[in-house]
């Protein structure tokens, strides 16, 4: 366990094009996903998954830019052409990688 915290930890530090293809997939499935959407929508999702969507509306290739908290909502536009842009971001806090 201790090796899987030492692993998230720096993963969380670093950068999506750092990681393996497998990884950057999950990305760009996100981002697809999302800049589909044509309809307003409510997703539910982890905290990785969000700012990856908060990566691509700032076009930043951090894993993580923004510390959600629990159940903080962020919002997002989806323009016309599939662009994404924040509206609002969600309450930050101190999360603990266990």
């Amino acid at each position: 366990m201790s090796e899987r915290v030492a692993w998230l930890r720096g993963v969380m530090a670093g950068r999506w094009t750092d990681l393996d293809e497998t990884y950057r997939a999950f990305r760009r499935g996100i981002v697809t996903y999302v800049s589909g959407l044509q309809s307003d929508t409510v997703i539910v999702s982890h905290f990785i998954a969000i700012n990856v969507v908060i990566g691509a509306c700032l076009g930043d290739d951090s894993v993580v830019i923004d510390s959600l908290d629990n159940a903080s909502v962020t919002v997002v536009d989806v323009d016309a052409h599939g662009g994404l842009h924040i509206v609002e971001r969600g309450r930050q806090a101190n999360t603990l990688i266990r």
